[in-house]
């Protein structure tokens, strides 16, 4: 009898495990009763739920009213920042650097000196031709007395024809010789001025080529520095070519767009879309796009990968709500709707869009209806619920939009 009384308590035990297990699968998830055969039994006299529901005490909840608000239609894909300008800044002339007025990275202004290059010979040749001017207006002046003295005595036959017409000449001669000499020095100070190299453009320097003191010729294929025109700039991206009647619409609107800079603080720039190209791509079957933004604080960079949300669309008065305050069941999307007598009842809801936080409604409930935004885990159907203040909930990034059927 000893050995016996052992054995009976392991298969006691046995027993007991092997029905714990059997009631986990039998009641695991899923297998329970759906919210709709729950609020079923809560109807029904006599029904377990009913029974609780006036039992039990009132459930904690938050809550939110559902309302009417303008629902955007939000397109997003990535993109990548380029800048609205890009110039390779390249000498006019030979010369070598004397100066070079900024520093790698700076933010130039349109018209600002970059570079000087030596300049002594030209100036010295811009003075010659000065010199050579003012020698042939003494000289036209000189002529242009000739010719009048010579005019006055041909007719009283003092001087010959051929005689006159040597000063008309000669002064005909040194007018063609200062034209040219005045175009030979507006040459020499186009030269000058060339040897001075100006920013094209307001914008930011890249890396210097060359350095003080280096040769520099028109014909070099390396540029002395480039600038990319920051502010504002542009962010390229593409479409699914079934988005391109939404996109026109929204390049005809002028609609705003958000630029979302990824990183440990996800920022976000305002945009406009400003272009959309002229045809479809016909290996990828997408459209290009492009959206401007101002950039004032230069967060956006040339040649980052970035987020675009394009809104292409706002539609008016649509029902919204918390997106918390929708759950998924087997009859679908369902909400918990708080009655006057502060009970709650499990309705089927129509979800269009996902933007946020917020979730945009078709149906299933209607404006000034109050929802369950937290601890609907502990409802049924009839359960009583006291209403607490909302707990503080991380934010997504702003304009996040996506389908009810996922695709974004």
């Amino acid at each position: 009898m000893g050995f016996v009384a052992p054995a009976v308590s392991v298969t006691l035990s046995a027993a007991a495990v092997i029905a714990g297990v059997a009631y986990f699968f039998w009641t695991g998830p899923g297998s329970g009763p759906a919210p709709v055969e729950t609020a079923k039994a809560a109807t029904r006299p006599g029904g377990k739920a009913d029974g609780k529901g006036r039992g039990a005490a009132a459930a904690p909840v938050t809550a939110a009213t559902v309302t009417e608000a303008d629902m955007p239609v939000i397109l997003t894909a990535p993109g990548t920042v380029e800048p609205l300008a890009t110039v390779a800044v390249r000498p006019r002339v030979d010369g070598q650097i004397v100066e070079v007025a900024f520093r790698e990275g700076d933010l130039v202004t349109e018209g600002s000196v970059l570079f000087r290059l030596d300049d002594r010979m030209v100036r010295a040749q811009i003075a010659q031709a000065e010199a050579g001017i003012a020698k042939d207006e003494a000289g036209l002046r000189d002529a242009q007395a000739t010719l009048t003295r010579r005019q006055q005595l041909i007719e009283k036959q003092v001087v010959t024809e051929a005689a006159l017409d040597q000063a008309r000449f000669a002064v005909e001669g040194l007018k063609a010789s200062i034209a040219a000499g005045r175009a030979q020095l507006d040459s020499q100070r186009t030269q000058l001025d060339y040897l001075t190299i100006r920013a094209p453009i307001t914008g930011r320097t890249g890396g210097l080529a060359t350095k003080l003191g280096a040769q520099v010729r028109s014909q070099d294929a390396t540029p002395m520095v480039t600038i990319n025109q920051t502010r504002p700039i542009l962010v390229t991206f593409s479409l699914p070519q079934r988005d391109l009647p939404a996109a026109r619409r929204a390049l005809a609107a002028k609609s705003p767009a958000a630029v979302v800079v990824p990183g440990a603080q996800r920022t976000t720039v305002p945009a406009i879309i400003g272009f959309v190209d002229n045809q479809v791509d016909t290996k990828t079957g997408a459209i290009a796009l492009k959206v401007q933004a101002e950039n004032a604080e230069e967060v956006l960079w040339p040649g980052q990968a970035v987020e675009v949300r394009l809104t292409v669309e706002v539609k008016a008065r649509m029902l919204s709500a918390p997106a918390t305050a929708v759950l998924p069941a087997q009859q679908g999307m369902i909400a918990w709707v708080i009655g006057p007598d502060n009970k709650v009842a499990p309705k089927v809801v129509t979800v269009e869009r996902i933007v946020g936080q917020t979730v945009f409604l078709t149906g299933g409930v209607a404006a000034g209806d109050r929802v369950v935004t937290d601890g609907q885990i502990r409802l049924a159907p009839g359960t009583t619920v006291i209403i607490e203040e909302p707990r503080r909930q991380p934010t997504d990034a702003p304009g996040q939009d996506r389908r009810a059927d996922g695709r974004g």
